[in-house]
């Protein structure tokens, strides 16, 4: 798995962060999961968010990279990202409260979010937008 993640195998990588994770060493975790994001893939991404949202190995959390990693997820085809941006956006953590101040606003960026990702091509799953 190394050899694979070594050669540049993103899926190899997201697995090293869970493996890792697992292991909770988060610090090797939190390496594996940027390299898989970086190479592009949306579950290491969100893999990503959450360690930076949760601040795992890290002195706090960074709510701005989180959101910023969820969100690529996010527009990648991740739902589980896209919930916990909407998350973020309703709790009011990070940046996100400075972009919706109210809930009918973070209602409705929500919804928006979550239709966007269900239409996306690599959504395996329907989605729904809520009421």
């Amino acid at each position: 798995m190394k050899l694979a993640a070594g050669q540049g195998h993103a899926y190899a990588m997201d697995t090293l962060g869970n493996v890792h994770h697992s292991w909770m060493e988060h610090e090797q975790a939190l390496e594996w999961f940027t390299k898989g994001a970086e190479a592009g893939l949306p579950r290491a991404m969100h893999h990503l968010g959450c360690y930076l949202d949760q601040g795992k190995s890290m002195a706090a959390p960074d709510y701005p990279a989180a959101e910023k990693w969820y969100r690529r997820a996010a527009e990648a085809g991740s739902g589980q990202a896209a919930n916990n941006l909407c998350s973020m956006y309703t709790l009011g953590r990070g940046r996100a409260w400075q972009i919706i101040s109210t809930p009918a606003t973070s209602s409705s960026t929500c919804k928006s979010l979550v239709l966007s990702v269900k239409r996306h091509p690599l959504t395996r799953r329907t989605l729904t937008a809520g009421p």
